[in-house]
């Protein structure tokens, strides 16, 4: 109950604050510090924030979810692929751990589904002012990529929301959250958007030397992972204690 009202406390004095300063540039996306790596390859990441929703707020919260690939939709050189993402990763699944790092936000928690972190978030604390940048940290292991598959690379679209107000998802604007999502899975968290140009993308890519394609596959095909509705409208809230604070009910 004390992390519930810290949070609460801390967001509702954030979102009353005038932060004074530069702004940084609206076009500015949240995305990974490196968005790619070999596959195999263990490192530590960050998520950075660019920007917050306007001139005059802080971002007091984020909310990052990754794919499952339980019923994740799966695109193969752009069309749909019927199978599993096992297909063409050998072992996807948990491969992130979120590290502990109090720089902007003091609260922060993985999302867990049987077993394996699907996703984070992270809020309370100092927040991010408008005109500064904040990271997140995780340690990734990029899965490997199935070595009979014809995959060159392997591109994960994690969708990601920076909260700068608690509001109920009938309350979404810009002003008040950024959604860095699809545009097109029909949730209360989509981006609205003439394109689907929100998600951040880590791009796992084959190990030629160790893992070359197959012969029959020539330059080999580009695969595409990205969450299913069920997914983002099971992980995207923000949940303390069983209890949902984001969006607010």
């Amino acid at each position: 109950m004390r992390t519930l009202n810290k949070f609460k406390l801390v967001a509702f004095s954030l979102t009353a604050v005038m932060m004074i300063g530069a702004t940084q540039s609206t076009f500015a996306h949240t995305r990974f510090n490196v968005s790619s790596q070999t596959e195999g390859v263990r490192d530590i990441n960050h998520i950075i924030i660019t920007h917050s929703c306007n001139d005059s707020s802080s971002t007091i919260g984020t909310s990052v979810v990754f794919p499952d690939g339980v019923d994740s939709t799966i695109l193969v050189d752009g069309q749909a692929h019927d199978g599993q993402i096992l297909d063409y990763l050998t072992n996807y699944g948990n491969n992130i751990q979120l590290i502990l790092d109090r720089s902007a936000f003091d609260l922060m928690e993985e999302k867990i589904v049987a077993g394996n972190v699907v996703g984070y978030w992270a809020g309370g604390g100092p927040g991010m002012p408008n005109n500064l940048n904040a990271t997140t940290s995780f340690r990734h292991t990029a899965a490997g990529i199935e070595p009979t598959s014809c995959a060159s690379s392997v591109a994960v679209k994690v969708s990601i929301a920076d909260i700068c107000t608690v509001t109920g998802t009938d309350g979404f604007n810009d002003d008040v959250v950024r959604l860095w999502t699809h545009n097109d899975l029909g949730t209360p968290f989509d981006r609205v958007s003439d394109t689907d140009n929100g998600p951040a993308t880590f791009t796992i890519t084959r190990d030629l030397t160790n893992n070359p394609l197959p012969d029959s596959c020539g330059d080999g095909v580009t695969v595409e992972i990205k969450p299913s509705a069920a997914q983002i409208n099971r992980d995207m809230p923000i949940v303390i204690d069983g209890q949902q604070i984001w969006p607010a009910n």
